[in-house]
């Protein structure tokens, strides 16, 4: 993972942890694609401000920083366990500085079985 890479990740994380939504959606490009995997695909700005204030209505969940497969992946954990090992996970595409792609996993939580994946933080 590049530096560059892995510090837009460690952005995104801790907005995330924050509660920062707002900071988040303006580092979305306009036409930014959500795949809820397994679940719901979107398609632009607009329309994906909802997932961001279901997450923040949300309080069983703990985010840190990691890696999926060697990309990089804000791991999301059960808030009421130990940080041992992710109930899901969330990869994030960028062009340079603008996101363009989230993918979560939180609908397809089987694939971590077959994954690799490290927590950086």
């Amino acid at each position: 993972m590049s530096d560059s890479d892995r510090r837009k990740i460690a952005a995104y994380v801790h907005l995330f942890r924050s509660g920062d939504f707002d900071a988040i959606r303006v580092m979305l490009a306009d036409d930014v694609k959500l795949d809820l995997v397994n679940r719901l695909q979107l398609e632009g700005r607009d329309k994906i401000g909802l997932y961001f204030t279901r997450y923040a209505q949300e309080t069983k969940w703990r985010f840190a920083l990691g890696a999926v497969e060697g990309k990089p992946a804000m791991l999301v954990f059960d808030s009421t366990g130990p940080m041992e090992r992710p109930a899901h996970f969330v990869l994030i595409d960028w062009s340079e500085s603008r996101i363009i792609e989230i993918r979560d996993f939180l609908f397809a939580p089987y694939v971590l079985e077959a994954m690799d994946w490290v927590r950086l933080d």
